[in-house]
């Protein structure tokens, strides 16, 4: 009986300590730096959450790191989340569209909607369509009617298939009811390259990667608005066509991180949105800064997965 007592003294002992340990690593996290895979090139967002990334390196005191991992639409840096272990220090950031959208159009992906669990949306990024200076067309008439003209001739660039400006062009093209080529590029800085060396008709990129740029000419915002950055740039919904929605960048963990780091990261988020540093890049950047919690985001998410859905019924698109 001695020893039994003795025995489970000892076992009490340990395990108190066990879950007086447990409490204390996850009330120190993050206690190393924190790796944001990014699934793009540089360019368009990534610079955003570059900046970010500082903003939350200064308020959570400990180093958050961007790591690009582009390729295959989003695909390479997005699976490598999906497969990380679950302890937040592996994070996704970028858009959605790696997410909600990828499911619908590539075969034998190796994660789902459901692979993840959402931290909070940083910002919002939409979408233009943007043409080189010496550009004939001045508008988007231009080249709707250029593209009605010569059916499959006009080329246009985005920051890979499926993405979200390529499925905003395409749906545009179904609505004008015109026929236009498409070329993937691995983000935005690359597309504007070959946009500006002459071998692209027009690009369809984030506002953010031209917002400050002097050598290429925006001319439509794939939004419901204008864009606060661009306000003399009429948006497609006024031009006749439908709204389609912008980016929705955000960060996001793999399925089953704990709850309490979720929650210790959604917190370092919103006071990274409110620092002035941050704000201050978005606003050179002409990126509209729209935090939503982890919860609003999910819903925002899943939302985006089932329009994504829709809209690949509607163009006929099939996976890959």
């Amino acid at each position: 009986m001695i020893r039994k007592s003795a025995l489970g003294a000892i076992l009490g002992t340990f395990l108190a300590l066990t879950a007086t340990g447990a409490s204390l690593a996850q009330e120190a996290f993050p206690n190393r730096p924190v790796q944001l895979i990014m699934p793009f090139g540089p360019g368009g967002s990534d610079a955003m959450f570059r900046a970010f990334a500082a903003s939350m390196s200064n308020v959570m005191k400990q180093q958050f790191v961007v790591i690009n991992r582009e390729g295959a639409s989003g695909r390479i840096g997005t699976a490598q989340v999906a497969a990380a272990r679950p302890d937040g220090y592996t994070l996704l950031v970028g858009p959605t569209t790696p997410i909600t959208n990828l499911p619908y159009t590539m075969k034998d992906l190796s994660y789902q909607f459901d692979s993840f669990d959402y931290v909070c949306q940083v910002f919002v990024n939409p979408f233009t369509i943007t043409v080189r200076n010496d550009s004939p067309y001045k508008n988007l008439k231009d080249i709707l009617d250029a593209a009605r003209a010569n059916p499959g001739k006009l080329n246009y660039g985005h920051a890979g298939v499926f993405t979200g400006p390529h499925i905003n062009a395409e749906t545009l093209s179904k609505q004008a009811n015109v026929k236009m080529q498409d070329l993937p590029f691995r983000g935005d800085a690359a597309m504007l390259l070959r946009l500006l060396g002459g071998d692209l008709d027009f690009g369809v990129n984030s506002t953010g990667a031209i917002s400050t740029r002097p050598d290429v000419r925006p001319i439509a915002v794939f939004w419901d608005r204008r864009h606060p950055a661009l306000p003399n740039v009429p948006t497609v919904t006024e031009l006749g066509y439908p709204s389609s929605p912008p980016g929705y960048q955000g960060v996001f963990a793999p399925k089953g991180t704990p709850r309490a780091i979720i929650e210790v990261l959604e917190k370092g988020c919103e006071a990274a949105t409110q620092d002035e540093s941050l704000k201050g890049h978005a606003t050179r950047q002409g990126v509209p800064i729209v935090f939503l919690r982890s919860a609003d985001f999910s819903q925002l998410a899943k939302a985006d997965h089932e329009l994504k859905g829709r809209i690949h019924r509607e163009l006929g698109l099939k996976p890959e």
